[in-house]
């Protein structure tokens, strides 16, 4: 087919500037109109114009100058060119600069994968909800505009046609041909097959695992999503379910997939809160108390309007005092119990009911009340290191158990 000059429609005509691609039933030009606005130009061979290709041509004309999603195909103009004695049909849309293939070959980090994909669920679902089956997506067929950044499924020249089509292709053409198919699902390649959205959804699931591994899945044993992006692993299972062999097994529409997107997430980061849970260890607890680490000792007395005043190597706490005053089993003098000294920061004070009483006072009650104190303040503060310990235990068992039961309940939900 020679390259014509010139297209025309009925209100503007469009020069070709070169051709950009060839396919199985026509090209596709650079083209300039009167004001110098560039296009792309897609226009039947008419080496291979058939009714029926004419047909499956017009119907991709319809559905996409009725669009108005960002991310499906708009056309903008659409004509007819006479050549070789023959009526070739075509069609003017925005000119892109990019295809998926050619994202996937540099790379496509994670965040923007994801996101990307989930510009192609809207634009699938938005012909979906038109009734309106793709049947052939695949990397080549969905456009990238780069300006929006912005993925724009197109390319629906085989878009409600006879479940026959890939077929005839498949067993008829040759090896080269076939590459075209990789994405097409199981029913698509036996004759007779029923070929419906969830050939769509197939297709999507084969092009979501490359999108992240750079690798069309085949049988098992293919390389995954989490082998290559941890955080993402919980896309594996969406894959396989969306690459089911029978249709029915399938997520039933693209919204179904969006739930599944946002569910298998939630279930992924339970799971990996649950196994970071639970191995998690509770060290045990050894706190810094002073009190306990340098007992107090008793570093001077004094005698003040008749009291004698002891003081203490550092300042006591009211659990220590608590301590002092439960002192029990001590043999001292008659009217000098733990309970009548009192404590105000690091000194005691205890009235002197006998001026000869001080130095027993001293050694047979404040002394043996010091040690015993020391003793049982150290003992209360394993106990409570100990309690402290056993609640957080207790708290990291109860999160477990909250984060099991909310996996079984993110597993049994179906939406």
């Amino acid at each position: 087919m020679k390259s014509p000059a010139l297209f025309e429609t009925a209100f503007a005509s469009y020069a070709v500037v070169d051709l950009i691609g060839e396919g199985g039933a026509g090209r596709v030009y650079r083209v300039r109109d009167e004001a110098g606005q560039t296009y792309a130009l897609k226009c039947l061979d008419p080496e291979k114009v058939t009714t029926e290709k004419r047909k499956r041509f017009r119907n991709e004309i319809r559905f996409c100058e009725r669009n108005d999603h960002p991310n499906v195909l708009t056309v903008q103009d659409h004509g007819v060119h006479r050549a070789d004695g023959k009526a070739c049909p075509f069609y003017v849309m925005p000119l892109y600069n990019g295809t998926l293939r050619g994202l996937l070959t540099k790379g496509l980090p994670p965040e923007r994968a994801l996101r990307y994909f989930a510009q192609m669920l809207d634009g699938v679902e938005a012909a979906h909800l038109k009734a309106c089956w793709h049947r052939d997506l695949k990397p080549e067929n969905v456009l990238f505009d780069s300006g929006a950044d912005r993925l724009v499924v197109a390319d629906f020249g085989i878009a409600h046609i006879g479940e026959d089509f890939l077929c005839t292709l498949v067993e008829t053409a040759d090896h080269a041909r076939l590459a075209n198919f990789q994405y097409a699902a199981p029913e698509q390649r036996v004759r007779g097959g029923k070929v419906d959205h969830r050939a769509d959804v197939f297709s999507l699931g084969l092009i979501l695992n490359e999108m992240f591994t750079g690798e069309r899945p085949e049988g098992s044993g293919h390389k995954v999503i989490g082998a290559v992006a941890p955080d993402y692993a919980y896309l594996d299972d969406l894959v396989e379910l969306m690459r089911r062999q029978n249709p029915a097994d399938r997520p039933a529409s693209i919204d179904e997939i969006k739930r599944a997107l946002i569910g298998r997430k939630n279930e992924f980061v339970s799971r990996q809160r649950l196994e970071k849970l639970k191995g998690e260890v509770v060290p045990a607890f050894r706190g810094d108390d002073p009190l306990r680490d340098s007992p107090i000792t008793l570093t001077g007395v004094d005698y003040q309007k008749g009291e004698l005043i002891f003081q203490l190597s550092q300042p006591v706490s009211p659990e220590w005092v608590t301590c002092f005053r439960e002192v029990t089993n001590v043999e001292y003098m008659g009217g000098y119990e733990p309970a009548e000294f009192r404590f105000d920061r690091n000194t005691a004070k205890v009235r002197l009911l006998r001026e000869n009483d001080y130095q027993g006072v001293i050694d047979y009650c404040f002394k043996r009340f010091l040690l015993r104190a020391n003793e049982n303040y150290a003992r209360y503060v394993e106990r409570e290191e100990q309690r402290i310990e056993r609640e957080a235990r207790q708290a990291l068992q109860a999160k477990v158990a909250e984060e099991e039961k909310r996996q079984r309940i993110l597993k049994a939900i179906r939406i």
